[in-house]
């Protein structure tokens, strides 16, 4: 068959079907999109070999096109890729397109550093750049004529089946048009709809501590110096929370306004003994389940915020009793690694529904108002207050103190839940990650995933997370100096084919070949999926560790950040059973989740769970004022980590900054630009929203 023949030719009248790889984007498809005008679509003469040169930057050799493992790889129809050859994907994308792909990148490079050394020749030394959390820049420059207008390729008839995404999902095409109303960017979208991070927890820990009788519980003092949130007119109680329904067709009720915080900070004594009875009486008075340990394990858990503290209290103080006298101190919370401990402050969720974080990105740190305008969370006064609890959990001894350390490059996860049988473990109860990897058997067999805390969220009384996968702010662009028409033209037929079914296999998945069907395999979710043969598991394990996600990029080339619509088929099929446990757990649970859409429980704020735009579109006038007038830094960040460790202990080191009240700590925000900062940033997120 010749070239021609195989050039991508598809018509853009058959809007009407869905293609099968959007089912998972659906929801955010509200409201219905107006009808798309028909454009005839340009048929690519793919005849011709041409040359392409890719710069894409993920600060990480391995992940990029150019297989650079030391090992060579032997693919499963004997062929071998070695150091310095492009990655299987990539080679046979090539054959594909007719192309001759050139990895021009410096293989380790940031992405920002390339973008800045790159702009200096109005990057004319590759056709497509990219790379991780540079989506803001690649608008930027689009809009200064050094990016190609990917609206105007889709209106000459290119990349039809990216037009057929986004015309079908056009909160995803809002959050991708620039201020100018061009669009320069195609985005990494990742699984839109599911839940990203969540609680991930030592199981037997909490049928031990609770449900044990004639339990040798540790009688070590303990201090308390949180007061309690759902305290005095704040009870839980009746229509405040009274009643929550964590799965349909079942309602659990509390039966009194106590509150347990306050119960363990009367007792006259304690200990890991009186705080854990006290914690167990008060279930059993207060709910109807047949094991105390129901209320935060299982399909009916219905804790709130509060008594996840008792439990953490309850941990804490017994530490030799949970690891059989291995340890004398246990962690109830840590973050994965130090870079990560903002997800701390998704905690904020389950104090009537704070919002901190409006995507997944711990840089965006906005929610939209009733009025639809953008608030910045971290100078607020309900912020300090949260800090002011932390720092009232750390002092507890509740927070794992190594994570408060951006120095460290340990990974926390494994050292306080896979060093059980080291020569001296430590030990460590609660995080919020993913489900796959947090619940690997290799890791510890023990974790399991719980439900989040019920919580008032919006003036209504739910069971909310607030991390859900969203369009990331990486992705790719085509250079106008770098590239010649024809260039330009065939590097559009490379973005569109992975919004093509066999696009969306190759990236998600891998090489097709190495897949048993393309609807074999069931999720949690109920949906049929592509299901892999004994192969690439198999790889995975030998090259990789058994990690498949990072086989597949770093080996094979597949599920790179580049632009593409991302499946959580894939995910599902490398999740331990415990793990597949947890989806099936969250499915079947009325959690709701945040969206672009925004839908959600009617309550007080009606944009409460619309989604930020994963990037903002800066003009040059307001990227001059940001420069000139403001310095938000990653000092921001430790300020508010000095409140959670040192304002309730009262330890901090000479010279560190600790905000002792509101008025100090809004100061300090106002001392970087806080004004300005918020000012550029309003304006940018009205006119992407025109």
């Amino acid at each position: 068959m010749s070239m021609k023949k195989t050039a991508v030719v598809i018509t853009l009248l058959l809007f009407a079907i869905a293609m099968a790889f959007a089912a998972g984007e659906k929801e955010i498809a509200a409201p219905e999109p107006q009808a798309a005008k028909t454009v005839a679509v340009k048929v690519v003469d793919l005849s011709k070999n041409v040359p392409l040169k890719f710069n894409l930057a993920y600060s990480n050799k391995s992940r990029t096109m150019t297989y650079n493992q030391s090992s060579p790889l032997t693919l499963s129809d004997g062929s071998v890729v070695t150091a310095g050859m492009l990655k299987p994907l990539w080679t046979s994308l090539e054959k594909k397109v007719n192309a001759k792909f050139a990895d021009v990148a410096i293989q380790d490079a940031k992405a920002n550093d390339m973008i800045k050394t790159e702009s200096t020749s109005n990057f004319a030394g590759a056709n497509i750049y990219g790379g991780n959390s540079i989506a803001t820049e690649l608008m930027a420059y689009g809009a200064e004529g050094k990016f190609v207008n990917l609206s105007t390729l889709m209106e000459q008839g290119l990349m039809p089946n990216l037009k057929k995404y986004l015309d079908a999902n056009p909160n995803v095409k809002t959050s991708i048009t620039a201020y100018d109303g061009g669009i320069y960017q195609v985005p990494y979208i990742a699984e839109i709809g599911e839940i990203a991070r969540t609680f991930c927890i030592r199981e037997t820990w909490v049928t031990k501590l609770l449900d044990a009788t004639a339990a040798a519980y540790d009688t070590k003092p303990f201090t308390t110096f949180y007061k309690g949130f759902l305290v005095g007119a704040n009870a839980r109680t009746g229509a405040n929370g009274g009643s929550v329904t964590p799965r349909q067709g079942v309602t659990i009720t509390k039966k009194t306004a106590e509150n347990i915080v306050e119960l363990q900070n009367a007792l006259p004594v304690k200990n890991g003994k009186t705080l854990t009875e006290a914690l167990v009486s008060y279930i059993k008075r207060n709910y109807s389940y047949a094991k105390p340990s129901q209320l935060f394990l299982g399909a009916d858990a219905a804790y709130d915020v509060d008594e996840l503290v008792a439990l953490f209290r309850a941990i804490k103080a017994n530490a030799a009793y949970l690891t059989d006298g291995k340890a004398t101190e246990v962690w109830p919370y840590f973050s994965r690694q130090s870079n990560y401990r903002e997800d701390l402050l998704r905690m904020a969720t389950y104090f009537d529904g704070y919002r901190v974080h409006g995507s997944d990105s711990y840089e965006s740190r906005w929610y939209i108002d009733a009025a639809g305008q953008i608030q910045y969370t971290y100078s607020t006064q309900e912020m300090y207050n949260l800090l002011s609890i932390f720092s009232d959990w750390n002092a507890e001894g509740l927070l794992y103190t190594d994570m408060f350390d951006v120095a460290s490059k340990a990974n926390h996860r494994t050292t306080l839940w896979g060093t059980d049988n080291a020569t001296n473990p430590k030990y460590g109860f609660m995080t919020y990650d993913w489900i796959a990897s947090s619940t690997a058997d290799a890791l510890n067999k023990d974790i399991s995933v719980i439900l989040p805390p019920v919580a008032k969220v919006n003036g209504v009384w739910q069971y909310y997370m607030d991390n859900t996968r969203v369009i990331k702010s990486d992705g790719w662009a085509i250079s106008v100096a770098g590239s010649t028409p024809e260039q330009i033209e065939r590097a559009s037929v490379v973005f569109d084919f992975f919004f093509t079914e066999e696009g969306r296999l190759w990236q998600n998945y891998g090489n097709p070949a190495d897949l048993k069907s393309t609807d074999g395999y069931i999720g949690p979710d109920g949906k049929k999926w592509p299901e892999y043969t004994e192969w690439t598991p198999a790889a995975a394990s030998k090259y990789a560790k058994g990690d498949l996600s990072t086989f597949l990029r770093d080996w094979i080339g597949a599920q790179m950040p580049i632009g593409y619509p991302k499946e959580i088929g894939f995910e599902y099929q490398y999740t331990s059973k415990k793990g597949f446990e947890g989806w099936a757990l969250l499915k079947a649970s009325t959690t709701n989740i945040p969206s672009y859409a925004g839908t959600g429980l009617k309550g007080t704020n009606p944009n409460y769970y619309k989604l930020i735009p994963p990037a903002f579109s800066l003009t040059p006038r307001q990227s001059e004022i940001l420069n000139d007038t403001t310095s938000f830094t990653d000092d921001i960040v430790e300020i508010m980590f000095n409140v959670i460790r040192y304002k309730t202990l009262g330890n901090a080191p000479s010279g560190a900054f600790v905000a002792k009240d509101y008025a100090a700590y809004l100061d300090y925000f106002k001392s970087k630009g806080l004004d300005s900062y918020v000012k550029v940033f309003q304006a940018s997120y009205e006119s992407m929203s025109q």
